[in-house]
């Protein structure tokens, strides 16, 4: 190696390479170019991230281009954003001159003025003269920081239009060719591709691996040596970015002449990573100041999420999104979108868990760490939460303390993420006694910060279980204070009030246990001995533990008419979790029927029984006269009907088959009022024999109301190729989650029960008005009814109920107070309710999934039982005769939406052939799997003869039933949706009646 200590460092950075020789790879980028000039393209676009090169890209295309029938012209934009267009075009005339070396009189000073009045003197005057210099030659127009003209979204429509000036020059002039840089990221580029129809495109990339390798070895050959192992950590660092290759290599030239060392190992290149970061902050701040807030924050996650991979040994960092939220961070909309942005924009990989470039994180990880980068999005809205500010700083000082909250809460709404409201926030839930939504504020303050937050969400533990001890609920009481030692474990005063909470329920339990003594003697004596004496003991003794008891237990006992959370059921007065369903291929077979099993056999029915064992055996003729008997026993079950119609199907020969899905355990009265709806349509084709002899036959399955079960309902019935569509299921939860393998199997599947939004995709229709709609009639008859406050009770896990509140909050133009949660296992409805009636609440908006409907109608009973007078509004799921049975007077007055309701006027037809046959009226369930049934065969007889689940995937959307063919509406689809508009019910002297 030669002496290189006086030797000028090869490698460069902060200028665009104009030098052939010290410029590696693009090869494949530079011939593109060639050929398409060649080919007479007039535009070339080429898209890249700044710093990567692209500068250099240009000043390199007259070298690597042939020149023989093009010279290039090298025009910076860059400062000329705010520059008219008669500026933009002088400075371009006098660029071209200068650099073709042209007559210095083809650009005169004056010829700014004639560009000011007239623009298209630049092509009918200054371009034919250039033309004219350079012969046969063409002129190409290089372009540099193309989008730097202006950022604002409508640039061809307005200010200086020299991009529609450009395109007009294409069209005009045969010798002008033009190559723009577009540093813009590729969701932003549609304009730009569509004003110049769609022209050849190139995105500049990272460099390959083989002119990575020149790239760091070629600029210092004969100076420096390069180990294996050097190279591979330089591309480690770098992935191959050429602006980050060369400030690595940079600083290893440096260091190497220091310390007189020619040989770089991967130790050297590991040494040099800080400085490297230091000379190299331009480049790095340009992969900052350009993001939005929420996308700094995002990428700081990512930095963060594989710092803490590496240190825990990890293959596959933690989800961004999942580490934020630990952090306190709600996931907004912005910030989800933010990971996507940084994923199209290349900062990302594909699983948006790793920076593409590992400089890049340790840059991020030493200069914006996630604990301090999280604090920016208090800036987010940061103008209208000032003023906000200040007025609850004015309710404060007047003693107004829930306005107060209710400007707090009103900063929540219009930013999730400012964290100094919390703890303020959290204090004044605190001093009017809300526990629960003080300790929920106090959490996320301390998962912000767990040092400076800690004493805050202690002292509101220790407060609510001194609350609790004085209610006596002392096992409650116990959690805060057990959940204060895990934060601090030597917490003097929580340990106290652990020990003091210990000994009252050990004398609770030595009373209960003397009762229970007292009992069993009492019981224990002989027939013959004198009771008196001791009967009065034990009475007295009863009566003193029955007193204790009712001061310990009166909230237990409160509880124990309550229901139970999601996946439990009551035994007796406890709530135990509800049996796990196996997820074996047989139990999931066992929960799908066409005449082989009972789903309903708690209902019994002989002549179905035996009706059962026939179709097992395959003798249709006997297994249709015991199921026409099992109907004539009791018509008012639909299953006993389904298997009747599908044992003649099967005595007829090649039925056509469809699958409904219900909850037949979950809870079994939807999944009769689904069956009775499908049965119906099934009888009626049926009865009128069917298509070209063909009659139907349907699959009953049972999912239970279980997401997973769904799933592998959905993957058997895909998977049996007679089911030409699906009915079903019942929740929106169910149906998403077995949605995507509906979708990747291309069977059509209507639901005649889930609303939510969520619910898309080309397979998937319904018969039911979406939430969205329900939500807009509810919000209406709100506001026309002077409803101005409302609290929403709903549950966040499930897709009909979360979609249900949030649609309701877009279409509401009162106040929402709260959002509470319905399976919330700490929720105290009675004092929820009176929190709502003393903030002037007018409403209840009630939203509960199937599940929760009995915690529902509790809130109505507490609601009437303490007279808080607070109107009941809500969803459909409370449209059923447990609502009426259970509730009577406490739900009075409670107005909901329903999509059919059996008194309107278009549905009486319907309503009177339902009960004909089921010998009582029917539900808005029934009415809509009815309807969804003959959606479906009304596309089986449009595809006749050949029907298929693609076919009627095909005609489902051209589907147009009439009135005479439905329940009562007209049904048609547009974009998978039913045209048909929810019905708004009250409950009056215990009766659902149409509200007019």
């Amino acid at each position: 190696m030669n002496n290189f200590t006086a030797r000028k460092n090869p490698y460069i950075i902060g200028r665009p390479i104009h030098e052939p020789e010290k410029f590696f790879g693009r090869e494949t980028l530079f011939q593109f170019i060639e050929d398409s000039l060649n080919a007479d393209t007039k535009i070339i676009l080429l898209h890249a991230q700044r710093r990567i090169g692209i500068s250099s890209v240009l000043q390199q295309i007259p070298h690597k281009v042939v020149q023989e029938k093009f010279v290039f012209v090298l025009f910076d934009l860059q400062g000329h954003s705010e520059s008219s267009l008669s500026d933009v075009l002088f400075n371009l005339a006098e660029e071209i001159a200068s650099q073709l070396e042209l007559d210095s009189d083809i650009v005169t000073p004056s010829y700014d003025e004639q560009l000011k009045n007239n623009p298209d003197i630049f092509y009918q005057d200054f371009l034919p003269k250039v033309y004219q210099e350079l012969g046969d030659k063409n002129l190409v127009l290089l372009l540099d920081e193309f989008d730097i003209i202006s950022s604002d979204d409508g640039i061809l429509n307005q200010g200086n239009n020299f991009f529609r000036y450009l395109q007009s020059l294409l069209n005009k002039q045969k010798k002008l060719f033009i190559i723009p840089v577009v540093g813009r990221s590729k969701d932003d580029l549609e304009n730009l591709l569509d004003l110049f129809n769609r022209p050849p495109y190139q995105e500049v990339g990272f460099l390959d691996e083989l002119s990575a390798r020149q790239l760091i070895t070629k600029p210092a050959q004969g100076m420096l040596e390069y180990q294996e192992d050097a190279i591979k950590a330089i591309l480690e660092l770098s992935s191959g970015h050429p602006y980050f290759t060369q400030a690595i290599c940079f600083n290893l030239f440096l260091q190497a002449k220091i310390a007189e060392n020619c040989i770089v190992t991967r130790s050297d290149v590991e040494g040099i990573i800080d400085k490297t970061i230091e000379s190299a902050t331009g480049g790095l701040a340009w992969f900052w100041d350009g993001l939005s807030i929420s996308e700094q924050v995002v990428f700081s996650a990512v930095a963060e999420t594989q710092k803490i991979a590496i240190e825990q040994k990890q293959s596959f960092p933690e989800d961004p999104l999942t580490l934020l939220q630990k952090y306190g961070v709600i996931p907004t909309e912005d910030l989800l979108k933010a990971a996507k942005k940084l994923i199209a924009d290349g900062f990302i990989d594909d699983t948006k868990r790793r920076v593409n470039i590992e400089l890049v994180r340790r840059w991020l990880i030493e200069l914006h760490p996630l604990q301090k980068t999280i604090w920016k999005l208090e800036e987010l809205q940061k103008k209208a939460i000032n003023i906000i500010e200040q007025e609850a700083i004015k309710l404060d000082k007047n003693g107004k303390k829930q306005d107060n909250i209710d400007c707090y809460e009103e900063i929540l709404k219009l930013n999730p993420n400012h964290f100094s409201t919390l703890p303020v926030l959290a204090q004044r839930y605190l001093e009017i006694g809300n526990f629960n939504k003080a300790l929920e504020l106090y959490q996320r303050d301390y998962q912000l910060d767990a040092i400076r937050n800690k004493e805050g969400l202690l002292l509101a533990l220790e407060n609510y279980g001194n609350d609790l001890i004085s209610q006596r609920e002392f096992a409650k009481a116990r959690t805060q204070f057990e959940e204060a030692l895990k934060i601090e474990p030597d917490r003097v005063s929580a340990k106290y009030k652990l020990r003091e909470i210990e000994a009252e329920i050990s004398q609770q339990q030595q009373l209960d246990r003397k009762a229970e003594i007292s009992q069993q003697q009492l019981e224990n004596l002989p027939e013959h001995a004198p009771k008196t004496s001791i009967s009065q003991q034990v009475l007295l003794g009863a009566i003193a533990v029955g007193t204790i008891a009712l001061l310990v237990g009166g909230i237990g006992i409160y509880q124990s008419f309550t229901s139970c959370s999601g996946g439990q059921q009551k035994v007796y007065a406890s709530c135990v979790s509800n049996p796990t369903i196996t997820s074996i291929p047989n139990n999931i077979q066992s929960n799908i029927s066409r005449g082989d099993r009972a789903f309903f056999f708690t209902i019994p029915n002989t002549s179905r029984d035996q009706g059962i064992e026939a179709f097992k055996e395959g003798n249709y003729p006997q297994a249709v006269e015991l199921f026409q008997k099992a109907v004539k026993y009791n018509r008012n079950d639909p299953e006993v009907l389904i298997y009747y119609n599908n044992t003649k199907a099967r005595e007829k020969g090649n039925p056509l088959t469809l699958a409904v899905v219900v909850p037949v355990d979950n809870p079994q009265y939807i999944a009769q009022e689904m069956l009775r709806g499908v049965a119906q349509a099934q009888n009626q084709f049926n009865i009128n024999k069917g298509f070209s002899g063909q009659l139907l036959e349907v699959a009953i399955a049972n999912d239970a109301n279980n997401p997973e079960q769904a799933k592998q309902i959905a993957q058997q019935l895909v998977n049996d190729e007679s089911v030409l569509g699906v009915i079903g299921h019942n929740t929106s939860d169910a149906t998403q989650a077995a949605l995507y393998i509906y979708k990747r199997a291309d069977i059509p599947v209507i639901s005649p029960t889930s609303g939510s939004n969520a619910l898309e995709g080309n397979v998937f229709f319904r018969t039911v008005p979406s939430n969205a709609a329900s939500s807009e009639k509810l919000a209406k008859y709100a506001i026309n009814s002077g409803l101005k406050k409302v609290v929403i009770f709903y549950n966040p896990k499930s897709e009909y109920s979360n979609s249900l509140m949030e649609e309701f909050k877009s279409n509401f133009k009162g106040q929402i107070i709260r959002q509470i949660d319905l399976t919330d296992p700490t929720l105290n409805i009675k004092q929820e309710l009176k929190d709502s009636a003393s903030q002037q609440v007018q409403a209840v908006m009630l939203f509960p999934d199937a599940e929760h409907i009995s915690t529902a109608l509790e809130i109505a009973k507490v609601n009437a039982n303490y007279n808080l007078g607070l109107k009941l509004l809500g969803g459909s799921t409370l449209y059923n005769q447990k609502t009426l049975q259970d509730s009577r007077n406490a739900v009075e007055g409670l107005v909901i939406t329903v999509p059919w309701f059996s008194k309107a006027r278009q549905a009486k037809n319907f309503s009177k052939a339902a009960q004909q046959l089921w010998g009582g009226s029917v539900s808005w369930r029934t009415a809509t799997s009815y309807d969804a049934t003959q959606a479906i065969l009304k596309a089986i007889k449009v595809s006749f003869p050949n029907p298929s689940r693609e076919t009627i995937l095909q005609k489902l959307p051209q589907v147009n039933l009439s009135t005479r063919e439905t329940s009562g509406d007209l049904l048609q689809f547009q974009n998978r949706e039913r045209q048909s508009q929810p019905i708004l019910v009250k409950v009056e002297k215990g009766q659902f009646r149409i509200l007019q």
